[in-house]
C-alpha cells in the first residue's frame, strides 16, 4: 500500500489572511489590469460584504462586477433578518456602483426535496457559464451563503473553469474568500434543520446504486460545535461501516477540540462505536491543510479496501466554512483523478430555517483568501 498519495493539485498552496490579506489583493490587482466578477450572498450575517469591501476599495481602474445569489427559502424573514439582508445590499450597490451588480434567485430545499437546494444552485450557475468568461478572476465569497449553496457553487464554477482551460480556452483564476469567526458562526446559528440528507450535485457517492451497494463505506464527518441532530441524521443514511470523526486541531482556542470530542461522547464512543484511533484532526484555521489530511485519509482507505473493490467515502463538512472548503477540495481533487475504486460523496443536512440573529459585533473576524486555480499553478 503506497504511503503517499498521488500528486495533489493544492499542495503547495495560496492562503492569504487577515494581516496579509491587502497586499496579496494590491499587488494581484496591480500586476496587469484585470475584470473580476465577485459571486457574493444576498443574506443577513454582518460579515457579508467586508471581503468585497476591502478588495473594491484596492482595486483601482480594475473593474468590479457582482452577482448577488438571493436566496428563497419561501419562509417570511424576521424583521432583523430583513432589516441586516437590506443593509447588507445596500453595502454591496455602494460597492459595486461603477460596475454592475446582477442578483440570480436561487430556490432552497423544501422538505422532502433531498437535492434542490444544491440542483437549483447547479441550474443558476450553468445558466450563466458564458459570462463567467468574461472575466479573469472569479472571486466566490461564501461568508453570507448557506452551506449547500457554497459548496455547490465552488464545484461548478471550479469544474467549468477547469474544462475550459483544458479544452484550450482561457485560464481564469478563481479564487474563494470568507470571514472568519467562530464565535459569529454560532450566533447565526439554524432554528430548525431539514428532515432530509442531501448530497452536493455530482457527489453522491453512488449512495443508492444497487451495482455497488457491497462497497465499504467510510465517513468522515468534520466537526463543529452543535451538530449532533445532522450527525444521527446523516448516520441513519449512510449506514456506513466505519468512522472517522474529523477535529478542528490545531485551534485558535486549543481546548476546543478536546471540548468537541467531550459534546459528542455519548454519541461518538457509545452510539456509534467509534474507535479512538480513528479520529483524525484538521487545521482550523487552514482548509489547504485539512485538504491534505482528508485526502490522504480518503487515500489510505481506497487502497486498503482494494480488494473489496475499493470504497465509498463521504465528508460532512459540520464545522467552519474555511474547514469545508477544504473537506470540499478533498472530494473533488479525488473525484477529478481517483479511478473507479473510490466513489465520492458530500452529504449534508440544511438549515430548514434561521432564528434571531446574535452577532453583535465583527470584532475578532478574519478574512481569508484562497486562490485556487489559475495563473500561480503554471
Amino acid at each position: 500500500m503506497s504511503t503517499e498519495p498521488p500528486d495533489m493539485r493544492w499542495d503547495p498552496y495560496v492562503l492569504v489572511t487577515d494581516e496579509k490579506f491587502n497586499q496579496f489583493w494590491q499587488r494581484h490587482l496591480s500586476s496587469q489590469k484585470r475584470n473580476i466578477l465577485f459571486i457574493v450572498g444576498r443574506g443577513f450575517d454582518i460579515r457579508a460584504t467586508l471581503a468585497s469591501d476591502r478588495i473594491s476599495a484596492l482595486a483601482g481602474d480594475n473593474r468590479c462586477d457582482a452577482w448577488l445569489l438571493d436566496f428563497d427559502n419561501g419562509l417570511p424573514d424576521s424583521e432583523l433578518r430583513a432589516r441586516l439582508t437590506a443593509e447588507n445590499v445596500q453595502c454591496y450597490q455602494k460597492i459595486f456602483e461603477n460596475g454592475s451588480l446582477q442578483e440570480l434567485s436561487i430556490r432552497l430545499s423544501t422538505s422532502g426535496n433531498q437535492a434542490g437546494t444544491s440542483r437549483n444552485s447547479s441550474r443558476v450557475i450553468q445558466k450563466h457559464k458564458d459570462e463567467l468568461f468574461k472575466y479573469d478572476d472569479v472571486v466566490i465569497d461564501i461568508s453570507a451563503m448557506p452551506r449547500m449553496v457554497a459548496m455547490t457553487v465552488l464545484v461548478q464554477v471550479l469544474y467549468l473553469l477547469d474544462e475550459a482551460f483544458e479544452r484550450g480556452g482561457k485560464d481564469t483564476n478563481l479564487h474563494v474568500l470568507t470571514a472568519e469567526s467562530v464565535s459569529s458562526d454560532r450566533g447565526a446559528k439554524p432554528a430548525s434543520l431539514s428532515d432530509t440528507v442531501a448530497s452536493v450535485v455530482g457527489f453522491s457517492g453512488e449512495l443508492n446504486s444497487e451495482v455497488t451497494e457491497h462497497i465499504p463505506r467510510v465517513w468522515f464527518p468534520v466537526l463543529g460545535e452543535d451538530q449532533a441532530t445532522r450527525l444521527t441524521r446523516i448516520r441513519e443514511e449512510l449506514r456506513p461501516d466505519e468512522i472517522c470523526p474529523v477535529i478542528p486541531f490545531p485551534s485558535k482556542d486549543a481546548r476546543r477540540g478536546d471540548e468537541i470530542i467531550a459534546d459528542y461522547r455519548q454519541t461518538l464512543f457509545d452510539d456509534f462505536q467509534i474507535e479512538p484511533g480513528n479520529i483524525l484532526h484538521a487545521s482550523e484555521f487552514n482548509p489547504f491543510e485539512a485538504y491534505k489530511q482528508l485526502y490522504w485519509a480518503i487515500d489510505r482507505y481506497r487502497d486498503s479496501l482494494n480488494e473489496l473493490g475499493g470504497c465509498k467515502a463521504y465528508v460532512s463538512p459540520l464545522s467552519s466554512k474555511l474547514l469545508s472548503v477544504g473537506a470540499v477540495l478533498a472530494c473533488y481533487d479525488h473525484r477529478r483523478t481517483s479511478d473507479a475504486r473510490l466513489k465520492i460523496g458530500i452529504p449534508y443536512v440544511e438549515a430548514a430555517s434561521y432564528g434571531e440573529p446574535t452577532q453583535p459585533t465583527t470584532d475578532g473576524t478574519e478574512l481569508y483568501s484562497m486562490w485556487i486555480r489559475g495563473e500561480w499553478e503554471r
